[in-house]
Formats: structure tokens, C-alpha cells, sequence
């Protein structure tokens, strides 16, 4: 099953929800490996800044991602036609 991040979720609940998608994983993930992941599942321009920072918890990724939303809410960072839409893959579904 694909995950996306609706276009009016908040990052905060988009990541909620990733989190319990991720909990079912086995072995279960360690931090860097949950950070690396979910900053995987954004698209620009939210994955330049995660993919450039150098939180290694998945909650400081989270609150990076949200100066993200903030930041181009007021227009101070410019987002892509896609900026609203990520995207987590299902393994178990072959895809």
C-alpha cells in the first residue's frame, strides 16, 4: 500500500503516521535508519533541506520538516509543484 502525505495534512500528522506504518518493521529501525527513511518520502523542496541537515533523531527531522511547512507557508522558501505530496512504498506489496 502507498502512503502520501495529503495536501492539507500537516507534517506533524503526516509523520505520526509514518511512524506507525514503520513500527511494524523487523527488525525494528533504529533512529538514523528512520531519518534517513522518512526524509526519503519527501519530494523538493523538503528533501534538499532534511537530506542536508544533520539530525540524527527522527523527532529533530520532524521539527526541521515543520520550519519547512512554515517557512514556505509564508513563502520564504519556494516549493515545487509536488511540494505537498510524498510518498512511503509498502514493501509487502511488491512495489
Amino acid at each position: 500500500m502507498a502512503m502520501e502525505k495529503e495536501n492539507q495534512e500537516s507534517v506533524r500528522a503526516y509523520a505520526q503516521r509514518w511512524r506507525d506504518k514503520v513500527t511494524y518493521v523487523q527488525p525494528p529501525l533504529i533512529d538514523t535508519e528512520m531519518v534517513m527513511l522518512f526524509a526519503n518520502t519527501f519530494q523538493s523542496p523538503y528533501y534538499e533541506h532534511l537530506i542536508r541537515s544533520s539530525a540524527q533523531h527522527f523527532h529533530k527531522v520532524v521539527r526541521i520538516a515543520e520550519r519547512i511547512e512554515q517557512a514556505m507557508k509564508r513563502e520564504k522558501i519556494e516549493g515545487s509543484s509536488m511540494n505537498s505530496r510524498t510518498m512511503i512504498r509498502d514493501d509487502s506489496e511488491g512495489g
